[in-house]
């Protein structure tokens, strides 16, 4: 009798186990199902199951240069200038708010200059109105290495979102200096100077630092990766693209100044988060 009532309570136990992991391997999944499973792992270890890494794209829009007139008549302008930076970010998750991370950007920027000459002041070379006879655009580059500190929080209304700052280390030592000028041709067919400069663009092979903050909208995908979209301030005060000019009108004062750059920038941001969720759930599912 004793041994009947092991045998059935032995029977009954392995039922149970065998009908509970065959559920748990027959049954689908939802995201829904999947993300609270993850919550809980995360909540019960508190240390995220991995690190991951992004791709990130940034467009953003500069200020004018600073352009300092020292003497002369004439104002040499700058308009809204622009930059584009593409990079990739490691990620290591301190628990499930925060995060440090780090990575490699690359940074193509546009510079320009403009000067417009009253039409009196060169006649034969310009409409009464005046001409933009001295103007220039030019690119130039740099590399960036981001550290930066990030919070994650959940609104109600917005959804996830995440706070991010810390520090950049940009360096711009391999592009060359360069000189820009302008020129027109008189009657008799002689070249005449109207401008001269020299800019220096690599902040004399030094590295700089730079203040980095953004916020960020972020969107849970089907695959479980994440989109971000966001705005960040890349905010420098050291001006690593300088420079002198001189405008020399004939029978006119010269004009001569300063033109400097420094890189702070606001833009948009779009990221592309690699979790690794699906594999992490596969395993664990299968185990």
């Amino acid at each position: 009798m004793h041994n009947t009532t092991q045998y059935q309570k032995g029977f009954l136990t392995l039922l149970v186990f065998s009908f509970t992991k065959f559920s748990f391997c027959q049954l689908p999944f939802t995201k829904s199902d999947t993300i609270s499973y993850v919550s809980a792992r995360s909540n019960r270890e508190k240390v995220p199951k991995k690190s991951n890494f992004n791709i990130e794209f940034t467009a953003s829009v500069l200020p004018p240069a600073k352009i300092t007139k020292d003497q002369g008549n004439y104002r040499l302008r700058s308009h809204l200038q622009s930059s584009y930076d593409f990079g990739f970010n490691y990620h290591y998750n301190l628990n499930k708010d925060w995060l440090i991370s780090t990575g490699v950007h690359f940074i193509l920027g546009r510079r320009n200059f403009l000067a417009f000459i009253p039409g009196p002041d060169m006649p034969g070379y310009s409409s009464d109105q005046g001409a933009p006879l001295i103007w220039d655009k030019e690119v130039w580059g740099a590399v960036k290495v981001p550290f930066l500190i990030e919070k994650k929080f959940s609104s109600k209304k917005i959804g996830l979102l995440s706070l991010k700052a810390g520090l950049g280390v940009r360096y711009s030592g391999f592009m060359l200096d360069e000189s820009v000028g302008s020129a027109v041709i008189d009657s008799n067919n002689q070249v005449i100077d109207i401008f001269n400069s020299s800019f220096s663009v690599n902040n004399n092979k030094r590295p700089w630092v730079t203040f980095l903050a953004g916020i960020s909208k972020l969107f849970i995908l089907d695959n479980y990766n994440i989109l971000s979209v966001g705005i960040q301030a890349d905010i420098s005060s050291i001006y690593f693209y300088k420079g002198n000019y001189a405008i020399t009108i004939p029978g006119q004062p010269i004009t001569s100044g300063t033109y400097k750059i420094s890189g702070s920038s606001l833009g948009v941001s779009v990221a592309y988060t690699f979790t690794g969720t699906n594999k992490v759930l596969a395993r664990k599912y299968i185990q």
